[in-house]
């Protein structure tokens, strides 16, 4: 075998590796994308980004950034659920296409204590 053959194979398993090193550091965990909101009087909610992406047909920008900035820093009055803005505005929690945000017994669904 000739020495083009060796120089061959080296490369292509440092190549085969460097994609598998990159790919299994580059994927994250199960819930370390999960972002959890503090409320003082309705329990905290914690976002899962995971669980919001397994909805079909769902990308990144529904939300960001026409209704969420990519920082942690949204703080939701009571009066703002009833309204079109944040969660319903993606028109996602409308009561129609999931849950939505008026009634008093859906609270619990994002709020625990």
């Amino acid at each position: 075998m000739g020495n083009k053959f060796w120089r061959i194979l080296i490369v292509s398993v440092c190549i085969v590796c460097f994609v598998t090193l990159g790919v299994a550091f580059a994927q994250k965990k199960a819930g370390e994308r999960d972002v959890k909101y503090e409320s003082k009087t309705a329990g905290a909610v914690l976002f899962s980004h995971e669980t919001h992406m397994k909805v079909p047909n769902t990308k990144c920008n529904a939300c960001h950034t026409k209704v969420f900035k990519m920082k942690k820093e949204v703080k939701i009055a009571k009066e703002e659920h009833n309204g079109d803005k944040f969660c319903a505005a993606a028109a996602c929690h409308d009561g129609k296409k999931t849950f939505g945000m008026k009634a008093e017994a859906d609270c619990a669904k994002c709020h625990k204590k």
